[in-house]
């Protein structure tokens, strides 16, 4: 009897000890695996803030569509000025402008354009030069992501085809309104396939942050801007 009764008892350490290995060999597998998960939904994020300031400086507004938001990322341009040359001291002394100079040099009057010594005879062209330069959206700002497919930019890694929610507002400023957008997803979207428990251990850990119930760093998921905090878009990991 005793010898069942010790070898009960070693059975039930070997559980204890093997209940007790599993939880802490699961809790770190979890944390790795959700931190891996993590680092692809803030890339995916960070490429849509890289859109959304791109497409802004383009169009002067953001968009709450992600879809043509990927669109302007594969087939749009983005505006840069070439710009070389400078007036001398003496032509704004006389008043002469950038914009006012150029305007003469566009209408191609060479005389006026000699009148005003806005022809640099050294090197026999305009004193002035001010272009447009048009780059496509992919080779200014994802030229070095081979691996980059503008299609997956509405759609959350691991979210099983969930997309990101987006949106775009106004916040109100001491120098009037300024527009914002906010993209956002859950935790649950892209970890529902790992341990509940310890799922909802990390939201309740995202909940319990210290700020306001509109804080960003108080959201239980991966976001970037806000549209009840001026953040200058920057994230919540951030």
């Amino acid at each position: 009897m005793k010898i069942i009764i010790r070898v009960l008892l070693l059975i039930a350490v070997f559980a204890l000890l093997f209940v007790s290995y599993r939880s802490v060999v699961g809790q770190i597998e979890f944390d790795r695996e959700a931190e891996a998960r993590n680092r692809e939904v803030i890339q995916r994020l960070v490429d849509i803030r890289t859109a959304q300031i791109a497409l802004r400086t383009r169009t002067g507004s953001f968009t709450a569509d992600l879809d043509s938001l990927a669109y302007f990322v594969q087939h749009g341009n983005v505006v840069s000025i070439r710009s070389e040359g400078e007036l001398s001291e003496a032509q704004l002394e006389a008043g002469m402008t950038v914009a006012r100079a150029i305007s003469i040099l566009n209408a191609g009057d060479r005389r006026e354009i000699d009148r005003h010594g806005l022809w640099d005879t050294a090197n026999n062209r305009p004193l002035l030069i001010r272009d447009s330069i048009f780059t496509p959206v992919m080779e200014e700002h994802f030229a070095n992501r081979p691996n980059f497919n503008p299609a997956d930019l509405p759609y959350v890694p691991h979210g099983n085809g969930a997309r990101f929610e987006m949106g775009v507002g106004f916040i109100g400023t001491a120098s009037g309104p300024l527009q914002v957008f906010e993209a956002r997803t859950p935790f649950t979207t892209y970890m529902s396939d790992l341990d509940e428990r310890m799922v909802q251990q990390l939201i309740q850990e995202r909940l319990d942050r210290p700020g306001d119930d509109n804080a960003p760093r108080r959201f239980p998921g991966m976001q970037v801007g806000s549209l009840t905090t001026v953040v200058n878009n920057a994230g919540n990991w951030e």
